[in-house]
């Protein structure tokens, strides 16, 4: 049994997520090619199976259950600062009915992204060389996503803005955050207020490793501005 299989079965097990074979081994896939690039440049600072199960794979699957809930026929997803896959390529293995785009300001790294998920069978996903605030302003993709993801890229004040832009009003943001996003929540609070967003629900989950996580859900309610995002950079310096 591959390494990373090894681990992520009995982490699914424990929070009563799925995990088909089908799946496993696309995201077996993963681990091999993520694993073989990280050798050359940076995509994940955990590189042991044991810690990447959990702390990586079953975190990501987790918010593919939500979607599933939330997209049970399916849709458009853009994933902002997919990175080494996390979790775009996850949830893209786990909800093959769901069109992924990849936003990734990195070349390299978005060459990554499209090789892996041709390896993986992800006839669904794409990944794009573009900041999130130069996603937000092209034509073809604003306010075109059903659901926005962003794992580990910012504070939630900056996320709303590189991701409202890119929802359909009535879409939704998935913000995955630490064990309590109670002050970070409250500091977005003008930020989102600005986007037209508003936070719906807070879930919570516990993982294998002892850590815990928490999804916000926070859903587009009416059009962004047009002045937003801002120019490339200012989101970041300049929070909302």
């Amino acid at each position: 049994m591959d390494e990373i299989i090894k681990e992520l079965v009995p982490c699914l097990e424990a929070m009563g997520l799925a995990g088909p074979e089908h799946l496993l081994q696309k995201l077996a896939c993963h681990w091999q090619l993520l694993s073989k690039a990280n050798a050359c440049f940076n995509l994940t600072a955990i590189t042991q199976p044991e810690a990447a199960a959990p702390k990586h794979y079953a975190d990501c699957l987790a918010a593919a259950e939500a979607l599933k809930k939330l997209l049970p026929q399916g849709g458009k997803v853009a994933d902002i600062g997919s990175g080494g896959g996390f979790p775009g390529l996850v949830m893209a293995a786990a909800c093959p009915e769901t069109d992924f785009t990849l936003i990734e300001s990195s070349r390299k790294k978005t060459d990554f992204l499209n090789d892996t998920a041709s390896a993986m069978g992800l006839t669904g996903v794409r990944a794009l060389p573009l900041r999130a605030e130069e996603a937000g302003r092209d034509a073809s993709l604003r306010e075109s996503f059903d659901l926005v993801t962003a794992r580990a890229v910012a504070e939630l004040a900056v996320l709303a803005e590189y991701s409202f832009p890119l929802l359909k009003t009535g879409g939704v943001f998935f913000a995955m955050k630490g064990p309590d996003p109670t002050e970070e929540l409250a500091a977005a609070a003008n930020a989102l207020s600005l986007l037209g967003g508003e936070c719906e629900q807070i879930l919570h989950y516990d993982l294998p490793c002892g850590e815990s996580r928490s999804l916000l859900i926070i859903r587009k309610k009416q059009a962004t501005p047009d002045k937003y995002p801002r120019r490339p950079g200012m989101p970041a310096k300049r929070p909302l």
